[in-house]
């Protein structure tokens, strides 16, 4: 029943609450101790697999160093043996090399040495062919030469022909004048001649006819003195007189001018004679102008065809030279040209075996160090364990108080000790305000 004299609600919490930490602590003491026990068993085992684990390793490293020994004499007894066999081949491989590089050597200097006199041959044939085309080159140059000489003989053959034929036309040329001068001449005279004898003709003729006329008159006179008296008879006389007169006259007039006209035939045939000379002696001046330009042209033509003939031999001569240069210049290529004569290189040297190895054995191995494992404290945690059920049995109020001065609270140490225990074994757990003491 609930009485309101007795103990309040809260005092009765208190004492309930008292009652369950006290279970609280009980139980934390027993876990403590538990605790303690396992891990002072766990210890144990962890110290029995750390020794078992070292033992191991141990026995690891032996047999590693066993194998390794072993591995290491075979591989130094290969090695060896591989050397041998190598430094054998290699010396087998360079002496027939050697060998070889002797015959290829003779091979390549025999090879060298036919090229060397095909080279020769060629050059010389060469130089043959160089020689048979300048010798045909200067051979065409001196045929053009001669050829040159026959074409100036027959240009001075026709210009002595040509000068030989002006000289005959124009010798012809000037006995045709000389004949016409002899015609012009042999014309005048005769002209002269002609009209002289015409003269004289007409000269007598008219004497001839004034004797007539004068008989006539006579005539008639006489035949007017035997006519009437008086002066009929002096008329008929008169008369006869006058013709007479006139006649004569008349025939004076006549031949007068019969005379003039002869000499103007006369004058005009000097004229036309003195014009047909001049005209033969221009003809013989032209004939001889003929001659000289004939002359000078065959001269001049004489001239041009020894300047031609003196420029072709000069130019025959330097096409000569030219020919013997270029000659010289083909030859000097050919020769340049030309191999060098080869000689023997020599053989390589013979091959030597390399030096004998020298030999090291690899170093023995050794076990490796093993070092002692690290060994748990198996008190500790049972210490441990103990200190934190102290620290939880000293938080009980087995006087029945309300809470107890002073006490710790549950678990106050345990956290503490569990630490130090673990990260110090060594380390040993104070139980302040336990009932035993210390």
């Amino acid at each position: 029943m609930f009485n309101p004299k007795g103990t309040n609600l809260l005092e009765e919490q208190l004492a309930v609450s008292g009652l369950e930490m006290s279970i609280f602590n009980i139980i934390g003491a027993v876990t403590a101790v538990a605790g303690g026990i396992m891990g002072a068993n766990q210890a144990s085992q962890n110290n029995a697999t750390a020794k078992r684990n070292a033992e191991n390793q141990q026995a690891f490293n032996e047999k590693v160093a066993e194998r390794t020994n072993e591995y290491n004499k075979k591989r130094d007894e290969t090695d060896q043996a591989n050397y041998y066999l190598m430094r054998d081949y290699s010396y087998e491989t360079s002496l027939q090399n050697w060998l070889q590089s002797k015959k290829l050597t003779r091979f390549a200097h025999a090879q060298q040495i036919r090229q060397f006199e095909k080279s020769n041959d060629i050059a010389l044939s060469q130089i043959n062919l160089n020689e048979q085309g300048a010798s045909e080159a200067i051979q065409r140059q001196e045929t053009s030469l001669e050829d040159m000489f026959i074409q100036q003989q027959f240009a001075g053959e026709t210009s002595l022909s040509a000068l030989k034929d002006a000289y005959t036309e124009q010798a012809f040329n000037v006995r045709e004048e000389q004949t016409k001068l002899l015609g012009i001449k042999s014309k005048q005279n005769l002209g002269n001649a002609s009209i002289t004898n015409q003269i004289d003709s007409f000269m007598k003729a008219g004497s001839l006819q004034k004797q007539a006329s004068l008989v006539e008159g006579l005539l008639a006179e006489g035949k007017a003195s035997l006519g009437q008296a008086g002066k009929s008879r002096i008329k008929g006389k008169q008369s006869a007189a006058a013709a007479l007169q006139r006649s004569l006259v008349g025939l004076e007039a006549e031949l007068t001018g019969k005379r003039k006209q002869a000499g103007i035939e006369l004058a005009q045939l000097n004229a036309d004679t003195s014009l047909a000379i001049t005209g033969v002696g221009l003809n013989l001046e032209k004939i001889n102008n003929a001659i000289e330009s004939a002359e000078s042209e065959a001269e001049y033509n004489d001239r041009i065809m020894n300047a031609n003939m003196n420029s072709f031999i000069n130019q025959t001569e330097l096409n000569i030279d030219s020919i013997i240069t270029q000659k010289k210049y083909a030859d000097m290529n050919t020769v340049a040209q030309m191999m060098l004569a080869p000689e023997f290189p020599g053989y390589d040297l013979k091959p030597t075996e390399p030096p004998e190895r020298i030999f090291i054995e690899s170093m023995e191995a050794i076990p490796g160090f093993t070092p002692s494992p690290a060994q748990q404290s198996t008190w500790a945690p049972l210490i441990s364990g103990i200190g934190g059920a102290t620290t939880s049995l000293a938080g009980m109020n087995f006087g029945g108080g309300g809470g107890g001065g002073g006490g710790a609270p549950p678990g106050a140490f345990a956290s503490t000790s569990s630490y130090n225990s673990v990260s110090n074994p060594s380390f040993t757990p104070q139980l302040y305000g336990s009932p035993w003491g210390n």
